[in-house]
């Protein structure tokens, strides 16, 4: 699929399920989005051009595809193809940057 979300707009590819190791060895998958956790982890897949100022410029957005990003649970539009699961964002709606080491 091909994106290209408008303006201040982010399509974030959902990370919520996580895998937890046990003293014993075995792996479970936990999904995240049907727990109490209030943000999700998501990996952005396609931005929009930039925040459209009133005196008609454009500021680009701080968020590239690649990042992996933090945001509210509540926030954004959901997206499911079957695959995946997506949302579509502003830039405003993330929380943080995920930098792995």
């Amino acid at each position: 699929m091909n994106w290209k979300p408008l303006y201040e707009k982010i399509v974030v590819q959902m990370l919520n399920k996580q895998e937890i190791q046990s003293e014993t060895g075995l792996t479970f998958t936990k999904d995240l989005s049907t727990s109490k956790h209030t943000t999700i982890k998501g990996k952005v897949i396609a931005v929009g051009d930039g925040r459209l100022m009133s005196n008609g410029t454009v500021v680009p957005l701080k968020v590239k595809v690649g990042d992996t990003v933090l945001f509210s649970k509540m926030q954004g539009e959901s997206y499911e193809d079957g695959k995946s699961e997506y949302t579509i964002l502003s830039e405003s709606n993330i929380l943080s940057i995920i930098e792995e080491d």
